[in-house]
């Protein structure tokens, strides 16, 4: 699977919200089928998202900048969660 193309695809074609705090919300409430952690992500951060009872994550190979350029996006993302992951394969990483 190229994990790009899957990006692309689920940020335009799916529900997606970037960052730690939309994460823990998301999580928080049910509504997140997936995490996806860059490699340059804050360690606490990522021990609060993974100490969420039965919230899937996968970590993503490269650094924010590069996880935001995946998502076509010119910002760094730390973290991006899967809410609906729409026409992409994503859900398939788990």
């Amino acid at each position: 699977m190229d994990i790009t193309r899957e990006l692309r695809n689920l940020v335009s074609t799916g529900e997606v919200d970037f960052g730690f705090r939309e994460a823990l919300k998301a999580a928080k409430a049910k509504k997140a089928k997936l995490v996806i952690i860059s490699k340059s992500c804050a360690k606490e951060h990522i021990d609060k998202i993974r100490a969420i009872e039965g919230l899937k994550t996968f970590d993503f190979e490269g650094n924010n900048f590069d996880l935001g350029a995946a998502c076509g996006k010119p910002f760094a993302i730390s973290m991006l969660t899967v809410k609906s992951a729409g026409e992409s394969k994503i859900l398939d990483l788990i």
